[in-house]
């Protein structure tokens, strides 16, 4: 990690990343993916449901692989969700915290 070598507001060198941004949009990601891939097995359940043939074992099958794509769907909207939190941490939001000062600042 490149951290700076001092803070530009009181000099101190007790420096620690600082990512607001990644957590928020990475939880926010995770829970609009979840969302998705589940109103999308709903809709693919009642299509399967509709059918004149319903058996068990096909609605387990698509239940466990409903949970699969949720999974999947979460895991990639935390992943699309964390870097664009991290350009926000980068560009707008302070991204390095200094503990002497309390203070954030932008560090490229």
């Amino acid at each position: 990690m490149d951290f700076p070598p001092f803070c530009p507001h009181c000099q101190s060198r007790d420096v620690v990343p600082r990512a607001t941004g990644l957590k928020i949009f990475g939880a926010i990601g995770i829970v609009v993916g979840a969302a998705g891939a589940f109103k999308a097995s709903l809709k693919a359940l009642q299509v399967l449901q509709s059918g004149s043939v319903a058996l068990p074992g096909i609605a387990l099958t698509g239940i466990a692989s409903e949970v699969l794509t949720a999974m999947s769907a979460s895991a990639l909207g935390c992943e699309i969700g964390t870097k664009a939190g991290a350009q926000l941490d980068r560009m707008l939001l302070g991204n390095r915290f200094c503990r002497s000062c309390k203070r954030s600042f932008i560090y490229l």
